[in-house]
């Protein structure tokens, strides 16, 4: 009775650790390695039937003429953008304004808008007006330098 019970415990061993060995690939090279075909190409039930990729050929240049009509829109908005961060824009002057009337209108500027004069307002304000005034200063020394250069 002993024999049977140590037999059907062994064999009942034997045959995990078998399946353990398969599942881990390895007895008998159970598992298989993908080949490079199936790699690539998608699987038979994704694959697109002729007709839908000749209709993907056609979007194609539907598709190109999109492309380049949204980057012809940034090319104006990065235009736009360019006029509006001038330096006479900014400080709010004209072209041709004298050093004294940029001067004049940078230290307005920076008066109101310079980090310290706000950092009793509202936390949000700091970074808003930090942006500001390095734009106000980039603004100033380009204006001094074209000045300079006149």
């Amino acid at each position: 009775m002993f024999e049977l019970t140590g037999a059907l415990l062994i064999g009942l061993l034997t045959l995990q650790g078998i399946k353990l060995l398969l599942a881990r690939g390895i007895v008998l090279g159970s598992r298989r390695k993908e080949r490079e075909r199936d790699v690539k190409q998608p699987p038979l039930h994704q694959r697109r039937t002729w007709r839908e990729q000749e209709s993907l050929r056609r979007q194609q240049p539907e598709q190109e003429r999109d492309a380049a009509r949204r980057w012809q829109r940034q090319r104006e908005c990065a235009a736009k953008q360019s006029d509006e961060n001038q330096w006479w824009s900014v400080l709010e002057v004209s072209p041709d304004a004298s050093a004294v009337e940029i001067r004049r209108s940078y230290l307005r500027k920076i008066k109101q808008s310079h980090p310290d004069r706000v950092v009793w307002l509202a936390p949000e304000f700091l970074p808003l007006a930090e942006r500001r005034s390095k734009r106000l200063n980039a603004a100033y020394a380009e204006a001094t330098r074209a000045r300079r250069g006149k």
